[in-house]
């Protein structure tokens, strides 16, 4: 279980403070700076940092950083198994810019909350806020690497229209109108969509009709058709043979299946 040590939420220390703590701290540190400063990181030279910048030391290891005028963080020292790092990809002891930075810091606030309120199954809260944190930190690193790969950055432009293929995969899509909502050539489109989201765009369009027709079947007065056709899917044939293939079953038998709403993609 992963517990707080102690944390802090928009936290004022005097202007020009120094924190060095040459040891580090036996919990772990996520720390959001909210004002610059300048860090100082074993084996690199001084980097000033814009409000925005994060960074989660591991325990035991050197913290040594000090605000340019005014500072103004967040924080929250915690207890985990260092795996949890690895399992969840996290690089420590790097600044990382997230994208979005108030997310995490209203993550740090909850936790904070938490940890003053003690409200019934506080334990499980923050353990749960927690690993919250941590995957969000997964993925705001991930986000910050793709800002910085490339010639020129598609990440942002994927994203959104990722979304909208997603939300809207009843439509009848092309790559050619994919590609040219965001200007790229189609090698390009599929090499960086499969780089990014590690599939191709049929792929992950299918899957995503796949399972809003699973979706659609779970409604009896539906029928396969019209689940099939809302779905995006205008070959009912196509449609019986892949959802076959895919869950092992037909649609048929996954309408007639007791508990078949809770079947998964093989």
């Amino acid at each position: 279980m992963l517990i707080i040590d102690y944390c802090g939420y928009h936290v004022h220390n005097q202007d020009y403070d120094v924190v060095f703590r040459p040891s580090g701290t036996d919990s772990h540190l996520f720390l959001l700076i909210l004002s610059p400063m300048t860090f100082y990181l074993p084996g690199y030279s001084p980097e000033k940092v814009r409000p925005g910048a994060c960074i989660l030391y591991k325990s035991r290891t050197c913290h040594h950083y000090q605000a340019e005028k005014e500072f103004f963080n967040s924080y929250i020292h915690f207890f985990c198994d260092e795996a949890l790092f690895e399992t969840y990809d996290i690089k420590t002891n790097t600044i990382f810019y997230p994208e979005d930075p108030e997310k995490l810091n209203q993550l740090v606030q909850s936790v904070y909350l938490e940890s003053i309120n003690r409200l019934g199954y506080s334990a499980d809260m923050t353990d749960l806020l927690l690993r919250q944190l941590l995957l969000s930190i997964h993925r705001a690193q991930q986000s910050a690497f793709m800002l910085k790969s490339n010639h020129y950055n598609y990440y942002p432009e994927l994203i959104a229209l990722r979304e909208s293929i997603l939300n809207q995969c009843e439509y009848p899509w092309t790559i050619d109108e994919m590609c040219q909502k965001i200007c790229i050539g189609k090698s390009q489109f599929y090499h960086y969509y499969k780089q990014y989201f590690h599939l191709s765009p049929k792929e992950e369009l299918q899957r995503a009709r796949l399972e809003k027709a699973r979706y659609h079947l779970t409604n009896d007065a539906m029928s396969i058709k019209q689940a099939a056709f809302a779905s995006g899917f205008d070959n009912i044939c196509y449609f019986n043979r892949y959802f076959k293939k895919q869950f092992g079953m037909t649609p048929g038998e996954f309408k007639q299946h007791s508990g078949s709403h809770q079947c998964k993609i093989v």
